[in-house]
């Protein structure tokens, strides 16, 4: 038997190499419990979810209550509310939810009785999908929400965005460093809409490499339209038709707004043939070549004009107003385009016959509400539990 003097003795190098390793496990050891069960992949999986998109509908509910603001206990099976922010820019709100698979939903506000928050919506100038908003004194924010460089957004909905994502930026921040990795983006209406530029703005962090791991998903219900063509395609480029949601119900009109008007030499690629029409013409007779460089004028003069009168009314008009609440606020320069279209792959949900039964005797503008679109979602997707009105279910 070996005596303890017969063991071969360390060097004061191999004793030093084996403190150091050790040390190096306890610190991976501590880090690894630190972060608990908050470091594991993201739970987010790609494609329409009828269940996950529900939760998000209750989860839209709870801004009508402002009051518990941190409780909510047990609002939404497997969700505890992590942050309710503050009203900012125009009268928006966000909540941070974490669901029980260390999921992190961000909820957006939709449009409120504020009139700021009105004004929001109607303020329907369009500006780059990328630059810099000063929101205050020497207090800027830089953003960008697409690749393309002719992509251009709502400036309403941006002045929102643009204040609820500097609130955010804290938060989401710390809750990357503790391990959440996956983002689940919800909002109704008004919140809808920004949801996809809260989205688009994660996805642009994570291209950076800011957040470079995380999963991004969208259920945008009731959306209004809110960018350009250039900025859906870039979008839905992004998304490769997996992980962003419009829900619409045919029967609600806000998904159909703003107005909007295509115009040939700003709003279209090129070379495209409709500006080589007028090219054209000039081999016919020159009776039908009168006529037809005519109405083809007045077509392109027409949809000029009504692009003007809107950028005027609810572009220059209606910023005007917005400023006076906002008087440190400057945008980015207008891009002249009317041109509005909604991202997201579409989840159509058609009013029917059971539809018309059951809200026949609702208020004249019921359609857009929350209810209606959960007992539309039921109708198409039989693995959800029997249609209770909410205000019932959370009495």
């Amino acid at each position: 038997m070996m005596k303890t003097s017969d063991y071969p003795m360390k060097s004061s190098f191999e004793r030093r190499l084996h403190g150091y390793a050790s040390m190096v496990l306890c610190m991976l050891l501590y880090t690894l419990l630190s972060l608990g069960t908050y470091a594991q992949p993201p739970n987010l999986k790609p494609g329409f979810d009828a269940s996950e998109c529900e939760d998000i509908f209750k989860l839209n509910f709870a801004f009508l209550d402002t009051v518990r603001t941190n409780e909510f206990l047990g609002f939404v099976d497997g969700y505890t509310i992590h942050y309710r922010s503050a009203s900012v820019g125009l009268d928006n709100s966000a909540d941070l939810w974490i669901r029980q698979d260390s999921t992190v939903v961000i909820m957006l506000r939709g449009t409120t009785a504020n009139m700021g928050s009105i004004l929001e919506d109607f303020y329907c100038a369009m500006v780059p999908a990328q630059g810099t908003i000063t929101l205050g004194q020497d207090k800027t924010f830089d953003y960008q929400l697409a690749d393309d460089p002719r992509a251009a957004v709502h400036a309403g909905f941006l002045i929102g965005f643009a204040y609820l994502a500097q609130d955010l930026r804290p938060l989401i921040d710390e809750l990357y460093a503790r391990g959440y990795r996956g983002y689940l983006i919800g909002g109704h209406s008004q919140g809808g809409a920004i949801s996809y530029y809260v989205s688009a703005w994660l996805m642009q962090l994570r291209k950076k490499g800011i957040y470079r791991d995380i999963h991004v998903k969208t259920y945008a219900s009731a959306p209004p339209k809110m960018g350009n063509m250039y900025f859906a395609y870039d979008y839905d480029n992004a998304n490769r038709s997996q992980w962003s949601f419009s829900i619409v119900n045919t029967a609600d009109p806000i998904p159909e707004m703003p107005f909007t008007t295509q115009q040939v030499d700003i709003d279209m690629n090129e070379p495209n043939p409709i500006l080589n029409l007028m090219q054209r013409f000039d081999d016919l007779p020159l009776f039908k070549r009168l006529v037809l460089k005519s109405a083809f004028k007045k077509m392109r003069r027409k949809a000029k004009q009504s692009s003007d009168a809107y950028q005027k009314y609810l572009g220059r008009y209606l910023g005007d107003i917005i400023h006076r609440s906002l008087p440190e606020m400057k945008l980015p320069q207008v891009v002249p385009t009317t041109y509005f279209v909604r991202p997201g792959v579409p989840i159509v949900l058609s009013a029917n016959a059971a539809y018309g039964d059951y809200f026949k005797d609702a208020p004249k503008y019921f359609h857009h509400g929350v209810d209606p679109y959960r007992f539309l979602l039921r109708q198409y997707y039989g693995s959800l539990p029997a249609f209770v009105p909410m205000a019932e279910e959370y009495k």
